[in-house]
């Protein structure tokens, strides 16, 4: 998925946001929440991502409106939450804590003088504008900020509100290998960025440019990949709650509704690789780094793997 495509996507994927929140908008056990969701998303993106986007042209504001908006579901989870109960608060600590430590990063953008020019990810961004023919930067930003408002108010946001519904104390066999999966993924991710640390904080004895230590020796961004993971154990941990509407939903309703949670594993997959991850990190470090084209040959981009011992064409 490329949000910032031609006019035509751009159109459907507004429409796609909008129907997910609208579904929980119509389904009663999570209409509050929705509601509010909404609500509480515009009042964070408007101010600290919108307002300084217009008056800069930088999209970079949304790095920390995006992980605060993530942080206020979780807040919103305790709240709204039938009962607060394992479940709930799991879901609701995953939020609160991933969406934290994200936005703890983002304030950093408005120290004065800190941000100087707009973050590579948003700059590649333009080039996609550009190729799709779209010649205002100022609305094509404002544009992309709301999307991932809108994707704050419907997918993103849909495990939680899905969860919120669960008043039942116990956990079960899918929610604890869920809980499990996620975890692991945490760690995962917390073991790829202590190894990228290291390797360029000077403790590797390893002059090579190309960070390809530990757990970047087999993917190129176990990082992102760890991410994903952790949503896919959301995901999966937000599934015996969706069966459990049954009788409390329409079954039209319940039906979009767990399509719409089995896409938010996609949408944020290809997020990490192709909208804010991977590839546009690929562009520049290619150009940086003579030596990256010959690790992009050797090794997957994103799925943990054994490297190759052949020099296959680099991923697009």
């Amino acid at each position: 998925m490329i949000w910032g495509g031609p006019v035509k996507t751009r159109v459907l994927w507004c429409a796609l946001f909008l129907a997910c929140w609208l579904t929980l908008v119509l389904a009663e056990p999570t209409r509050t929440f929705a509601i509010w969701n909404l609500a509480v998303q515009l009042a964070i993106f408007i101010p600290t991502a919108c307002v300084p986007a217009w008056r800069t042209g930088w999209m970079s504001y949304v790095d920390f409106a995006w992980p605060c908006g993530l942080a206020a579901v979780g807040v919103q989870t305790f709240l709204f939450a039938e009962a607060l109960t394992p479940l709930t608060l799991i879901a609701g600590a995953f939020y609160t804590l991933v969406g934290m430590r994200m936005s703890i990063w983002g304030l950093h953008l408005y120290k004065p003088g800190w941000l100087t020019a707009e973050l590579p990810r948003y700059q590649y961004q333009r080039r996609r504008w550009e190729r799709a023919g779209f010649r205002s930067e100022r609305l094509s930003v404002q544009y992309e900020i709301m999307v991932q408002a809108m994707a704050n108010a419907s997918f993103l946001a849909l495990p939680a509100l899905l969860i919120s519904t669960n008043s039942s104390p116990r956990l079960g066999a899918v929610e604890y290998a869920a809980i499990a999966l996620g975890v692991m993924a945490c760690g995962f991710e917390s073991l790829a960025d202590l190894q990228k640390r290291r390797f360029l904080g000077g403790y590797t004895t390893d002059s090579r440019e190309i960070c390809d230590v530990g757990l970047w020796r087999h993917s190129r961004h176990p990082n992102y990949f760890g991410q994903w993971v952790q949503w896919v154990a959301l995901v999966t941990l937000a599934a015996p709650s969706t069966m459990d509407l049954h009788g409390r939903t329409p079954l039209p309703a319940l039906l979009l509704l767990s399509l719409a949670l089995l896409w938010v594993a996609r949408m944020m997959y290809s997020t990490m690789v192709h909208y804010t991850g991977a590839v546009p990190a690929e562009y520049y470090s290619v150009r940086k780094r003579p030596a990256y084209a010959q690790y992009q040959a050797t090794v997957n981009r994103f799925f943990p793997g054994p490297r190759s011992s052949e020099a296959p064409a680099p991923q697009p």
